[in-house]
């Protein structure tokens, strides 16, 4: 007897697992919390150079002698017709104003709007004009810390258990975030957002066919409301990082409800506390089993483990891993790269944030009515293509409207990662914006159908493997995004501006268009073994090529549960 049988005899997706599943979505929440509140607390509000000498300046205008003051000590932006952000004339300060030289120098103070943030980390630290690029750095680490925590408390976990690496992280993500609250260099920060997400581990949680694959990702979307709630509530950065770490806590108790896996503690040979875990699954479940195998008696070894790289052995299966790890790499790279940005769009941060996050929440449930439809490959590839259009059509209104100048673009990048403002011009508005919508219900919708259908693809014996080095590539997407998104800063003129755009996108759409290249998996019984993936999708003609048969009803509705080997969320 192995376990797989044990799992079948109480019921592979009863109220037990259910209740269990519920629990390790809720992981879901503050993961985007973490994540996420990086928009907020690294948001860069409108901002000029100070006034030479004044103590007391101010963004907000104090009066008619203030603005006459600014005028004469700070230049024109000849791009944007706006007070430039980096720039005051070299000569001219609060006592000295009328002087008639004009050439320039950098500044080294600011003044920040208070009209949407009190405070933030940008205007705490000055991270503009020269420094700009510790931005994106910032945004970089933060998805390192990503992929450090996933490999080493991936590998921890086998080690001491589920359970534990999951208390660890989530006790280690509080005293983290509250930590980060109190610093006051950029050094800390950026090692403490590492520490954040490092500590929120890539949960491996149960494996369903599509609803649960999907479901947990509403709950990262819910996640996401909360912190824009917070965030609008709490205006000072510091205050909303001490309520992420204080909602963190809310958490524990339910998480401690979790039990450890009883599939790990039967490999560590603690059958005693796996026996006890499989008599209450059935009792919830009300599942007549017998005491073989409740007391899990001649439990034997899942058999011969196969390793990852063996999936290299074949030319089919190369191409397929290739293209899986490609379409994980480029579709975190674009979900975190417009997620990260979002406050790069024109307008009010916090209805752009909610825009993207009812687009997000409606792209689930999109995947939720269609995939079962339409299958995995077409519907991965659809969003796929929406999203890169999207992201690749930003760079006519970029490059050819009304009021095209390079100077008038405040960012750029895919779907409005970062989106043009056309010196001043607000009539492209709701075309970048309506674009970032489109393209955020694309991403969003593409990274959830590329769980299931990578899930699904990998053969059982090196699935765990598999989405582990999907999730890596994943990272890598992540790790890179903040640059390719800062691009403009490094290449001028309009096709630094549009460059950004036509990557994201461009890769976008090669990615979907790669997709296709991929078996179906809808309704069809799933590889187990290297050689079932080796010939998994083929066609039955040929002296060596077969499908495997394809599901009934019945054996489809029992692989709908979820296995214990599965699929993973954003964090």
């Amino acid at each position: 007897m192995i376990f797989e049988d044990v799992v079948q005899a109480i019921q592979p997706f009863g109220p037990y697992q259910k209740r269990i599943y519920f629990l390790i979505c809720l992981v879901g929440i503050p993961a985007a919390l973490h994540t996420m509140v990086t928009v907020f607390i690294l948001a860069t509000p409108e901002h000029r150079c100070a006034i030479p000498g004044l103590q007391n300046d101010t963004y907000e205008s104090q009066g008619p002698w203030h603005d006459d003051l600014v005028s004469l000590t700070i230049p024109l932006d000849t791009d944007t017709d706006k007070l430039s952000t980096c720039k005051i004339y070299s000569h001219r300060s609060l006592s000295n104003p009328l002087d008639s030289r004009t050439d320039t120098r950098n500044c080294d103070h600011w003044v920040y709007s208070k009209e949407y943030y009190e405070k933030t980390v940008i205007s705490e630290l000055d991270l503009v004009c020269e420094d700009t690029e510790k931005v994106a750095r910032a945004n970089s680490v933060l998805m390192g810390g990503l992929l450090g925590g996933s490999l080493i408390l991936g590998a921890l976990s086998d080690i001491i258990g589920r359970k534990k690496v999951m208390m660890i992280g989530l006790l280690g993500q509080f005293a983290v975030t509250i930590a980060t609250a109190f610093v006051s260099s950029y050094e800390a920060f950026v090692a403490l957002r590492f520490l954040a997400t490092f500590f929120g581990m890539e949960l491996v949680g149960p494996e369903q066919r599509t609803i649960a694959g999907i479901v947990i990702e509403l709950f990262w979307a819910t996640g996401l409301f909360i912190i824009l709630l917070l965030a609008y509530l709490l205006r000072d950065w510091h205050h909303l990082q001490l309520a992420v770490s204080l909602f963190n806590v809310l958490f524990i108790p339910y998480f401690w409800l979790l039990p450890e896996s009883p599939r790990w503690l039967v490999a560590r040979g603690r059958i005693e506390e796996a026996s006890a875990i499989v008599r209450h699954a059935a009792r919830v479940n009300k599942a007549d089993v017998s005491e073989k195998v409740l007391s899990l008696q001649d439990i034997q070894d899942d058999g011969p483990q196969q390793k990852f790289w063996h999936l290299f052995t074949s030319p089919v299966l190369i191409l397929r891993c290739l293209i899986i790890f490609f379409n994980w790499c480029v579709v975190s790279m674009v979900y975190y790269g417009l997620g990260l940005n979002v406050g790069s769009l024109s307008g009010n941060l916090f209805l752009n944030f909610l825009y993207a996050n009812i687009a997000e929440t409606l792209s689930y449930v999109f995947c939720l009515l269609l995939l079962n439809r339409t299958g995995r490959r077409v519907l991965h590839c659809f969003t796929m293509l929406l999203g890169g259009v999207a992201c690749v059509a930003i760079i006519f209104p970029v490059l050819y409207g009304d009021s095209m100048t390079v100077g008038g673009i405040r960012d750029v990048a895919c779907e409005a990662i970062i989106v043009p403002v056309l010196n001043g011009d607000k009539r492209h508005d709701w075309i970048t914006i309506t674009l970032s919508m489109i393209g955020k219900f694309g991403a969003s919708a593409a990274f959830a159908i590329i769980y299931v259908f990578s899930a699904e693809l990998f053969p059982t014996m090196v699935r765990n493997s598999s989405m582990g080095a999907s999730s890596v590539c994943a990272r890598v997407g992540g790790i890179v995004s903040p640059y390719v998104a800062t691009l403009n800063i490094y290449v001028g003129g309009n096709f630094g501006i549009a460059l950004p755009s036509m990557l994201f996108g461009g890769l976008s759409i090669l990615a979907g268009v790669a997709s296709l290249w991929l078996p179906e998996t809808k309704g069809r019984k799933l590889p187990e073994s290297i050689e079932d993936a080796k010939h998994f999708g083929r066609s039955r003609q040929g002296k060596n090529a077969y499908a495997l048969d394809d599901l009934d009803d019945k054996s489809t509705e029992k692989s709908n549960g979820p296995q214990e080997n599965g699929s993973y969320t954003k964090y």
